[in-house]
């Protein structure tokens, strides 16, 4: 009923647009995001071929997603004009990071009442910011040193060598090299976002798409800054946003369907996780992360995800196997040695498993700090 109901809002939208229309929603559900991934591309790839014969219609890409590999948008957008002249993307709620780079490489970007472009940067890991490093955050970025920075000039002015002598202890609390790596990438975003502008069939001046991505990437203070449709066109200069009010309805509806059909994985909160299964770990199989739909098919990216409970461990251990022998019926023939003998080799036999037992017990009562989760054996499939 869902998958007909689908098809009959997405034929509905067509046949307003004018348009071939191919949805890929990824979900953002805590304990089942999905992200923008290269293998995505092929997929694209394989479900608009479903299309031909194409009409010289345009492409309307009905696009969710909250984050991904931010080589995605460049590979994505370049295959997508090898085959369609017009390359429209309709933005229902969430187009955020690489998504929104997607939508800067449209002709023209349909925004719901509710769709939201974001701001762009790259976060880094804190963990790999060198075992010696003792900061306590979480992540850095080349924003983050120059907030720093901007700080200190904050509190009154700064001589040059006072702005050396800070940038040194900005990069004594983090790693150079990764920030220069970081850096190195956000250059190539740029050029990238750059290139986007420029593929659409009515260009804005260079000067103009230089100042729509700096203020992608400078204007805002936090990372993934939600830009809506308003603020899209007044703020950052996205002339090309467009709405379509007679159609607001059916983008809602269609939304709402593929999140039903992403949300019929059995749930997972980290948080919780401890207290929902028995087992040490477990695996939650055939998860639904990512659906890419036309009205010639549906694919559906599934993963299998392991959680592992992570245990609090003493700084001392001390294993108390309870050993309980075995009745032994004591009579007058039978003499001391043979007790001995008797226990000693039941011993040999069972002490083994009785460690084991004892072990296991001690672990589990040890207090679950965290879960470990592990996705695994990724794949698309026909639905």
């Amino acid at each position: 009923m869902s998958r007909d109901r689908r098809l009959q809002l997405i034929e509905s939208i067509e046949n307003e647009r004018k348009s071939k229309v191919v949805a890929y929603v990824i979900s953002d559900r805590p304990g089942s995001e999905g992200s923008l991934s290269p293998d995505g591309v092929e997929e694209m790839y394989r479900l608009l071929c479903e299309l031909k014969p194409l009409d010289r219609k345009p492409m309307d890409l009905f696009l969710f997603a909250h984050r991904g590999d931010i080589t995605v948008p460049w590979q994505m957008v370049g295959m997508i004009r090898e085959i369609f002249d017009l390359f429209n993307v309709i933005v229902p709620h969430k187009a955020h990071g690489p998504a929104t780079m997607i939508a800067l490489g449209a002709d023209t970007i349909v925004m719901g009442e509710r769709g939201t472009l974001s701001s762009i940067q790259i976060p880094a890991s804190g963990d790999s910011l060198g075992e010696t490093q003792n900061v306590g955050i979480k992540s850095h970025s080349v924003e983050d040193a120059k907030a720093v920075m901007s700080l200190m000039e904050y509190f009154g002015r700064m001589r040059e060598k006072q702005k050396i002598e800070a940038f040194f202890r900005v990069m004594e609390a983090t790693n150079p090299f990764l920030l220069g790596s970081i850096n190195k990438q956000i250059e190539h975003m740029r050029a990238d976002c750059l290139g986007l502008l420029e593929k659409r069939k009515r260009r804005f001046s260079k000067g103009k798409n230089k100042r729509i991505v700096d203020r992608l990437f400078s204007d805002f203070s936090s990372p993934y800054h939600s830009i809506t449709r308003s603020e899209a066109v007044e703020g950052i200069g996205l002339k090309q946003v467009k709405k379509e009010e007679n159609l607001e309805p059916l983008f809602g509806e269609l939304l709402m369907l593929y999140k039903q059909e992403l949300e019929t994985n059995e749930h997972v909160h980290l948080e919780s996780a401890p207290d929902s299964f028995e087992e040490e770990e477990k695996v939650f199989p055939n998860r639904k992360i990512a659906c890419m739909e036309s009205t010639k098919k549906m694919r559906v990216l599934i993963e299998d995800l392991k959680v592992q409970k992570i245990r609090e461990v003493p700084p001392s251990i001390r294993l108390d196997p309870q050993i309980n022998l075995p009745t032994l019926e004591i009579t007058s023939e039978l003499r001391e040695g043979d007790i001995w003998s008797f226990i000693e080799g039941w011993l040999q036999g069972n002490l083994p498993g009785l460690i084991e037992e004892s072990f296991l017990r001690f672990k589990k009562s040890l207090p679950v700090t965290a879960c470990k989760r592990t996705p695994f054996n990724r794949r698309w499939v026909d639905s």
